[in-house]
Formats: structure tokens, sequence, C-alpha cells
């Protein structure tokens, strides 16, 4: 009976749309309960005495929420009632509204999908009363019903949000430009959903949001310059259109019209755009799926996900366009971790693949490629992230062997985009695809770029184009001969001729210019800024970029990452196996082959020192060079892969079990193997040392903190015996890199503290016991130690100096080591006074630096040597030495202060 009254319940829902197998979840139940929780509180009352008996009941925090949540309902069901509600809630809240702001933006953000024709049109109702009421944090609901303002959906429902929200930022203007976040999403947004409005039934639509963007663009634009240059990336698909033209005419060529601090187009593109405006164009119920997707699938079984995937959001012609928003949202914002990247999970590279081969408009197709490797335009390795550009090289370097049509049209895409994007610019260009595919050879992302650039599968035009482009990045050997068979790219491009020929021969109109197709080269164009002449290009150009493909030909290829399930590919494999498993199989000596393939295999410290004890002993005569590179190659690989890329080290300094658990990877075990077998290396693990150096550069500091987890461990085990770090391990590490061991510890401790302070403080006494010789008096380690610390460090640094754990100076060569320091910065002085005093360092040591310091450049060193004079007796050398500074400003009571005592 109660199943029944249930489902009953939910028919008759006035906010939510329900049907008789949905159940409701918790956010469904809140809102129902609350609404009748209310009903019964005021029925059969006046308003007087229903205000009356509210402002009683709302004195309890729990009963003001479910109060106020009725009201909300009644206001998003009873369009009749909603004034006078909204009258009532403005009488009886007790907190600006706070509570109904936040359960509406929750309701927006998770439930908007359910809601009926009647609640969504009452939600803009409510929202226009809560801008025109300047209602505290009512931009947050705003921002959420932004994101239900999907791309790529002409729907009758999603068109009456969108120009519903455009209203109400028109009419409430002023307090639209009081929220600058808000003021970029709204533009963001605007100007990628113009993108589809480009039907002529949507012409009034497009003309209105045209308009106001263009506005809000030229009068806010120093709000709009931190969009960075995703935003470029959304200008370019409305270049066309003539407001916008002659905003890029003043983009490129009148930049100080726009704003006095915006200095052109190369200024937004070398700004990366916030992850929050990628994701505020994805519907949240997009983003969740896709998120899933990329989280919890393993790689083989996503061909359902798919094909439901593409249903659901993909089904109307102007979806193509989606496609670019999903790209750019699983590049920038879904990183996974290390564990996911070694699981089976379907790699980020494999979903981006499926986007862009399924896709069959060659305007999206091209725009879809130009999402997947924007970022490599202007990577810089010091400030983006590798996992931006990880994608890119990835999809192509799998691709390349059974399916090379997608690796050949992404390749000559990157090498026609690399020259044609910003012609004036295309040093600049160029500079940040070679930063971007020198990083990934560097970090091994791929083990080897050969198989990928010199492969027979790509035809000889387009590897002329590599070499063309990427000439430091193949082997001198490379021949260009032709291909003995043809390739699909040839062969696909072919038949693309043939197809555009018959159409001109019967007469059809082909709008070549319009597609950007190229009768040339039958080929979609690049995104050009400008053209050789710099003058504006804008989109499209005639520069060729890719095959276009029959619409027969697209539909296969549309199948090409619907993997089926249990198949033997290569492509339901995780990404770490298939990197190894792509390296060709070498037969290794009787004596490790064993060994390797374990470790290979069960990627643990245990099989790694157990190959190690079997490969130390081993001659270099005992390798073929061949040998000798595979099981390098494949060791600092899983090596690296293993290590883990957040939480690295242990998160209690204490517990033992934490302690363990942050040195267990395989690369510890090199540290565990070096400890009990420290004599002189021989040349096969000299040579695996250089390549896991260069490969891994947190290895000096990954040693250093091994190193002292190691003998703190192990000295609980037996108290009786005091462990002590093995500089000459770290001397193994300094010579593998062929460099000296103080210039190793400066370089390695440096990144240390960029990665963890608190480990590097840690870590501290032990460095300038273990290396006191290179350590003291290192003012190149002092200023790394001086840049981090904060009040509390000093204070520990100081007591550990106190108790003798610790000594950073000595009195040999301080003044030197001091004399560097006055360029410091004042709090970094002031630290370093502190540090010096508390070593006890006798005045005569430093006091031949007196000369030297001027009133105007060093207050900081004056004022302790002030200090220090007061608890000195008077002599004729310091008196001397006072006398002899030459003063270069007036109002220099130094001498004067100091004579006083």
């Amino acid at each position: 009976m109660e199943q029944q009254q249930q489902k009953s319940s939910a028919h008759v829902s006035k906010l939510f749309v329900c049907t008789a197998v949905d159940i409701k979840d918790d956010i469904e139940e809140k809102f129902e309960r609350s609404f009748l929780n209310l009903q019964m509180q005021i029925v059969g009352l006046s308003d007087k005495e229903m205000h009356d008996i509210l402002s009683q009941i709302v004195c309890k925090d729990k009963q003001h929420e479910e109060i106020s949540i009725g009201f909300l309902y009644i206001m998003l069901t009873d369009p009749a009632m909603a004034p006078k509600t909204y009258r009532d809630v403005t009488l009886v809240s007790r907190d600006g509204m706070n509570v109904i702001v936040a359960n509406l933006t929750l309701l927006v953000a998770e439930k908007y999908t359910k809601l009926t024709e009647i609640a969504r049109r009452q939600l803009i109702w409510v929202l226009r009363e809560f801008v025109k009421h300047q209602v505290l944090s009512v931009e947050n609901v705003i921002w959420n019903c932004l994101r239900q303002a999907g791309g790529g959906d002409a729907s009758h429902r999603n068109l009456f949000l969108i120009e519903s929200l455009l209203d109400i930022f028109i009419e409430f203007r002023t307090w639209l430009e009081s929220n600058p976040f808000l003021v970029q999403s709204t533009v963001y947004s605007y100007v990628r959903l113009i993108e589809d409005h480009a039907n002529p039934a949507l012409m009034p639509l497009r003309q209105k949001e045209v308009k106001f963007t263009i506005s809000l663009i030229r009068e806010r634009f120093h709000d709009i310059i931190p969009l960075g240059r995703d935003f470029v990336r959304l200008l370019q698909n409305v270049a066309r259109i003539p407001e916008f033209e002659q905003l890029w005419r003043d983009i490129l060529y009148n930049p100080k019209s726009l704003h006095p601090t915006f200095n052109g187009i190369w200024h937004l593109l070398q700004i990366r755009t916030s992850r929050r405006f990628l994701q505020c164009r994805l519907l949240p119920e997009m983003e969740r799926k896709i998120s899933f997707l990329a989280s919890s699938v393993k790689f083989g079984n996503q061909k359902r996900y798919q094909d439901w995937f593409q249903d659901k959001y993909f089904a109307t012609p102007e979806s193509h366009s989606l496609r670019s928003d999903l790209i750019r949202f699983i590049i920038n914002v879904i990183h996974p971790t290390n564990d996911m990247l070694c699981s089976d999970i379907i790699p980020r590279w494999a979903i981006i693949g499926w986007l862009i081969s399924s896709c069959t408009n060659p305007i999206a197709s091209a725009n879809a490629k130009l999402s997947l490797f924007y970022d490599w335009l202007f990577f810089d390795p010091a400030k983006d992230n590798i996992m931006n550009i990880e994608p890119g090289i990835l999809v192509m370097y799998h691709s390349i062997r059974n399916h090379p049509f997608v690796s050949s049209t992404l390749l000559d895409f990157l090498c026609r985009i690399t020259k044609n994007f910003y012609v004036k610019h295309e040093d600049k260009i160029r500079m940040g695809v070679y930063n971007s595919l020198k990083l990934i050879l560097e970090k091994q992302v791929i083990p080897n770029i050969q198989p990928l650039f010199e492969s027979s599968k790509l035809d000889r035009e387009l590897r002329n184009l590599i070499r063309e482009n990427f000439r430091e990045f193949l082997s001198p050997a490379t021949t260009l001969s032709q291909p003995l068979y043809p390739s699909v790219h040839s062969i696909l491009a072919h038949n693309v001729k043939k197809e555009i020929d018959q159409r001109i021969l019967h007469g059809e109109n082909v709008d070549l210019h319009g597609t950007g197709i190229s009768t040339s080269h039958n080929s979609v164009t690049v995104f050009s800024l400008v053209d050789e002449d710099n003058k504006l290009a804008l989109i499209p150009t005639d520069k060729e970029i890719e095959s276009v493909f029959s619409d027969e030909a697209a539909e296969n290829l549309g199948k090409l990452y619907k993997i089926e399930e249990n198949t033997d590919d290569d492509d339901d494999l995780p990404l770490s196996k298939v990197r190894l498993k792509e390296k060709p199989k070498v037969e290794l000596a009787e004596a490790i082959a064993e060994s390797f393939d374990s470790f290979v295999t069960k990627r643990n410290s245990y099989t790694w020192e157990a190959f190690l004890n079997d490969f130390r002993p081993l001659p270099a005569s005992a390798f073929e060079e061949f040998q000798l590179n595979y099981v390098i190659s494949n060791t600092v690989l899983i090596l690296r892969e293993t290590l883990p890329q957040q939480n690295m080290f242990s998160e209690s300094k204490t517990e033992e079990k934490y302690l363990a658990k942050s040195i267990s990877y395989p690369l510890y075990g090199l540290f565990r193997f070096l400890y009990e077998n420290d004599e002189k290396s021989k040349k096969p693990f000299q040579t695996l040392l250089s390549e896991l150096c260069e490969s891994i550069p947190e290895i000096g500091y990954l040693l250093l903190y091994f190193m002292k987890v190691y003998c703190k461990l192990q000295t609980r085990k037996n108290s009786q015996q005091s462990y002590q770090f093995k500089t000459t391990i770290y001397r193994q590490i300094c010579d593998a890199v062929d460099d000296k061991v103080g210039n190793c510890l400066v370089r390695d401790l440096d990144l240390l503290e960029k990665e963890s302070t608190t480990i590097y403080l840690w870590l501290l006494p032990d460095i300038y016991r273990e290396f006191k010789s290179i350590a003291i008096n290192n003012i190149d380690l002092l200023r790394i130690t001086l840049r981090c610390i904060d009040a509390k460090n000093v204070r520990d640094i100081i007591y550990s100096v106190a108790q003798g754990k610790l000594t950073i100076f000595k009195q040999d060569g301080l003044i030197d080591c001091i004399r560097e320091s006055l360029e410091f910065e004042t709090y970094e002085q002031f630290c370093l006074w502190q540090i010096v005093q508390a070593h006890d360092v006798p005045l005569k040591s430093i006091q031949d630096l007196l000369p030297e310091l001027e009133a105007g450049n060093h207050p900081e060193a004056l004022s302790h040597f002030l200090l220090l004079f007061k608890n000195e007796e008077p002599t004729n050398e310091i008196i001397r030495l006072m006398l002899s500074r030459e003063i270069k400003s007036r109002g220099d009571p130094f001498v004067t202060s100091a004579l006083r005592f």
C-alpha cells in the first residue's frame, strides 16, 4: 500500500517531471516535504496570522530552512501566487534569503532537466526578482543557469533559457558589470552560443546576442583579457559576423583602443583559460557522464557508453560543435592520477580519438583538431602542464598501426597549423610545438617518436611535410622513399577528389569556400589569424589542412574507436602496458631474462631488486647495444610511471607505516640496492643511472628523502646501531650526470623546496651534517632556505642550532656569505641575521664588512651590527672601521648611535 502511495505521489509533483519508474532522490524529497510542511502551518490563516506564526517558527534553524524552501516551491510552481509569496518570504526570512539562494543553486545544478515547463519559466521570474532586489549570491544561481544553456542545442527549451538569461543581463546591465567573473562567464558563454545560431530562423535572437556581447566586450575589455587563449579560439568561430570582424580588426591592429593595457592578440594567447570557463560550456549532466567514462569504464568496454553518449548529445546537426567543448574540457580539466594511467581505465586519448573520428562535419572536425593541439601552439614548460599536451601525441602514436588515417590527418593538421595559425609569430608558435615535443620525449610520454614520424604508413607528401617541420626529432638516416603501397591517407584523398569532381561535373553547387574545402587539395582550411602579408585572414583561408572524406568513409572511420569487447587488440590494454608491449621483443642474456620479464610484469620493488642483483654483475660485453637500450628504456619507463604523481612523501614524519609506504615504490628499490652494493659501478649500471637521471629530474632529492627515511626506520629496528647517510651513493648520482656534488645538491634541494617546503626543512639538518664541507656557508643553499621560511621555521632552525643539531655557518668565510646576502629581500636578511646570532659568531669575524655598508642600501645589516656593538667593548679597530665608512647620504646616524654605547 505504501509503495502505491509513493508511486501516486510521484505523479502529482508540481515541480518535477516524474514517471512511474522514477524514485525521488534527497533533493526532490526535501522540496516536496518542505512544501507540505509549510502548507500545514499556514492553511486557513490570514496574512497577519501567517506572518506572526511563521516569524516564531523560523527562529529555529531547521524550521527556517524548511519554511524558506516551501516558499520557493510555491514561487516555482504557482505563477499566480508567486508575487505575493515573494513578499511573504521577504518578511519572514532571517538571513537575507541565503537559504533560498543556496537551495535554488543546488536545484538548478542538479535538477534543472527534471523541472516542469512551468517551473523553468518561474525560475526566470524568480531570478529577475532576485537580481532586481540585488539579493546576495544570486550570481551563483545565474552561473549555474548559464551552464544549463547548452551548446550544440537549438531546441525550443534551450533557446528559451538562453534568451531569458540574455534579457535579464540586458535589463540589469549595471548589476552584471559589478561582478567581473560573471561578466567573463557571460561573454565566454554567449560567444560560444552565437556559433550555433546561424539558422535564418534564429537571426533575431542572434542579432540580440551579438549586439549585447560586442557591447559588453568593448566596454569591459579589462575583464575580458583574463579569458585568455580559448576566448580567441571561440572568436575565430564567429569571425565572419560583421560586428565580430570589426572587433577582430581592433584586436589585431588597434589593441589600445580596447584597453590601454592590452598589447594585442599575443597578449591573449599567452594566458591559459581558467578551467571554470571550459567547465561552464558543458551541461552538468554531460560533465558527470564524460568524467565517469574517463574514470570508471574499462578500456574495451566503452562502446555502449559511447553509443549512449552519441545518441543523447550528438543526434542533431548543431551538436557537432559540442566536440570541441568536450575535447577542451577533457584536456584541461580531467587529469588522471598516476594510478589511473597505469590501470585499465579508458585513457583520455582514446576518448578524444573517438570524438574526432566519429565527426562527419568537416568544419567541426577541423575545430576538434584545433582543440586537441591548441595548447601545443603556446606551450611553455615553465608554467604549462604536460597533461594538456599528452593526449595529442598519444592519440597519434597509438593510432598509427591500426588506424593510420587518424594519425596522418592529425599529423598533417599539426604541421600546417604550426606554419599558418599566426604567420606574424610563426617563430613563437613553432617554439611552442617544439617545446611540447621536447618535453613529451624528455618525460617519455611515448618511448620514441620515430615509429610515428617515420612510419611507412604515411604518404610521401606528409612525410616530406613532417621532415620540413620537425627535422630536429627525426633520425639522420630517415629516407623519404615512396611506400610500396598507397596509404589510407592517399586513397581517401583520391576518393574525395573524385567525389568533388563528380558533383561539379553534374552541376551541383559546391560552396567550397564556405565549407572550408579547398579545390587545390580537397582539404579543410587552416584556422589563420592573419595571412603572410599581415592582412586580416581569420577563417577560412585557402591553406590545406587535411583530407576530407566522403560520408561513407566518415561512417567507417567513426567506427574506429568503437572497440568491441574482449578483443585482443592493443587498444584494449592499459596505456602503460601498451607502451611496453609496443617495444620490440629482444632476446636477453639468460642471467637476466627471467628476472627482467618478472619485473616488467609485476612492476614492484621486490622484482626490481631481484633483477638488479642479476644485472649488476654482468660485464659490458654481455650486452649488445640494442639489448642494453631495450633494458634501460623499459626500466626507465616503469620506474617513472610507478612513482606517485601526488602525495609523494609520507603523511607523517613519525609513524612507521606511512614512512615505509612512502619508500615502497620501485625507484626506492634502486636506492635500497645501492645502499647494499656501494662499491664502484660497472659500465652497464652507470649507463642505467645516467638514463634514469635524465628521465627523472627528481631522482636526486628522492634519494636524499629515501636516505633520511631509510636511516630512521633502520635505527628504530636496531636502536643499538646508528645509521647515517651514505653520501657515496649520492655521489654516484652526481657522477651519472657528470656534475659536481655541490651543484647537484643545490639543484636537487631547489627542486625539493618547490615540491614540498615541509620535507625540505625536515631534511635540512641531515644535509648540513652529512654534506658539511659543501653546505656550510653555501650562499645558494642559504638563499633557498631563506626564501621559504616563516617565523615558525626560523624559530625551529634556531632551536636546532642551539641544541647542536644544525650548523649552517662557520667563522671562516662567513663574511663572504653575508656580503652576498646584502642583495636579499628585507625579510630574508632579518631571518639570516637571527640565524647568524644563534651561531654565536664573534664580531671580529665579520667586522671587516663595516666599511662597505651604506645607510641607504644596507639598513638591515647596519641595524644588526648596531645591536652587536651593544655587547662589545670598544676597540681601536672597531672605531677605525666605523669611521672609515663612506657617507653617501645625509642623515646617517649609525656612528653616533654606536658611540653612545
